[in-house]
């Protein structure tokens, strides 16, 4: 029997070729199949999903396919509405929606939780409340945006300390730890600045620097906000390095 990642590559070839429906069946197969597979379960929303957006948007049938899952699920999860696999079931579609562009489904999907599930889903949910301008439901989720982002400093600065920064893994490591943090960064700064408190806003841009206590993974911080971009650029091409090696 194929493995998930001998899969991944047949319809990666199957794309590209030109064999659409192929393709998308492998996608769909993968999505599934790869969500009781603890070791391979990652590759559901990064490779696989993003795999099959790419193909949705040249083969219509694969983004009815993602429509259809997307629906799926969140039928399941206001049938089922607590515990732990509902909260894995809404990252889930917030993760389609985001590659369908569909923010506001997530946004109603929010709404219609029960309180309890709500809180757990918040921080998923928080981007598609602020992009349909309910800054007002987002702030009731996170009512401290300033400690919400000491907190992601504190994550920062705690597991730098386990990474090489002198070894290529050892600075993977590090980069991805910093794309996190400034995930988090921007939500807060978005918030701030969308609830029009812009003075909040630009001393969170300068604590978020401060915060960070490695040189390393400050300067990484740093040049992140003088130029958006840079973080995804710099571990890109660091694993195409790492693959060449």
């Amino acid at each position: 029997m194929d493995t998930v990642h001998e899969v991944l590559e047949r319809a990666w070839k199957a794309h590209s070729e030109g064999a659409f429906d192929s393709a998308l069946n492998d996608y769909i197969w993968l999505f599934d199949a790869s969500a009781a597979d603890a070791e391979n379960a990652p590759l559901r929303l990064s490779y696989v999903l993003s795999a099959w957006a790419k193909l949705a948007e040249e083969h219509l049938p694969a983004r009815h396919a993602l429509v259809k899952l997307r629906d799926r699920d969140s039928q399941r999860l206001l049938a089922q509405a607590d515990g732990d696999t509902a909260e894995v079931l809404f990252n889930d579609i917030r993760a389609i929606n985001d590659k369908l562009g569909d923010l506001q489904n997530t946004y109603h999907l929010f709404q219609q939780l029960p309180p309890a599930l709500a809180q757990q889903c918040a921080r998923s949910a928080m981007p598609s409340m602020m992009a349909c301008g309910d800054y007002a439901l987002a702030s009731r989720h996170l009512p401290q945006p300033m400690q919400h982002l000491t907190q992601a400093a504190a994550q920062l600065n705690e597991r730098r300390t386990g990474f090489n920064v002198l070894t290529t893994a050892g600075m993977s490591a590090l980069l991805a730890e910093v794309y996190n943090y400034i995930n988090e960064l921007a939500l807060v700064l978005d918030l701030l600045t969308g609830c029009g408190d812009t003075a909040a806003a630009d001393a969170a841009r300068a604590q978020a620097v401060a915060l960070v206590q490695s040189p390393e993974a400050r300067a990484c911080v740093q040049a992140e906000l003088d130029a958006p971009g840079t973080t995804l650029d710099a571990m890109i091409e660091l694993e195409n390095f790492s693959a060449n090696e």
